[in-house]
């Protein structure tokens, strides 16, 4: 045999095997997997208590963010340490309050605080620039028991007893909130009880009560528009 008419016979051959011995490398083609969807980000930490008297109250919160040390007292006065630097602040709350438990997070760089306040568990949420510690804007929860809060993008979801809300996180304006669901329920207002954190459906935000003797309901609202949807 010539070795053109060799060549001729011997190529196929050769290139069907590295055919082969590429596809087995490869191993067996896999579908393409849609991207997941972003979950939206528990937004808060609760702060250590600092308490050095006999009482169960705590008198004080410490916390770390971004290489900084805080230090909130329990009536609202503050620093903020790094180092050798030490920046004061106050949270300025209202005569006879005074904070119970303290939740921190970070908003675009600043620091973002939800703040429980006395036996009752009212509280609010503020923000402060950084680093000056200046407070942007402070929004009242006006309910007891607040609840654990959801964040999604620049928007915060907050609870109370008897209350679901939206937070602009920007201004600190409430984008809705509903505090009697006198007509959705067909009954008195307040007598929901204390929420769980809230969940996101699609274009829904879901508010599950927590159970305590009866079965718990679930508030739905389009999170968009604040309408309510449903009580089911």
């Amino acid at each position: 045999m010539s070795r053109r008419k060799f060549s001729a016979a011997v190529l196929p051959f050769a290139l069907a095997c590295a055919s082969a011995l590429c596809s087995a490398r490869a191993g067996p083609a896999q579908e393409a997997r849609p991207a997941p969807t972003p979950k939206p980000s528990k937004v808060f930490q609760e702060a250590r208590t600092v308490n050095s008297n006999a009482t169960p109250d705590p008198e004080a919160f410490e916390f770390e963010l971004n290489g900084f040390a805080f230090h909130v007292r329990q009536n609202g006065n503050g620093r903020r340490t790094k180092g050798k630097r030490v920046r004061g602040f106050n949270l300025r709350l209202d005569s006879g309050d005074a904070i119970g438990r303290l939740f921190y997070s970070e908003v675009e760089g600043d620091l973002l605080l939800l703040l429980h306040l006395g036996d009752a568990g009212t509280g609010f949420v503020t923000r402060l620039e950084q680093p000056s510690m200046r407070g942007l804007w402070r929004q009242r929860i006006a309910a007891s028991d607040v609840g654990q809060t959801l964040r999604d993008g620049a928007h915060l979801y907050v609870t109370g007893v008897g209350l679901v809300g939206k937070l602009d996180l920007r201004t600190g304006v409430y984008a809705w909130l509903h505090n009697s669901f006198a007509d959705a329920l067909g009954v008195e207002p307040r007598t929901l009880n204390a929420f769980d954190r809230p969940e996101l459906k699609g274009d829904e935000v879901l508010f599950r009560e927590r159970p305590v003797y009866n079965p718990r309901r679930t508030v739905v609202v389009n999170r968009k528009t604040g309408e309510i949807i449903r009580v089911e």
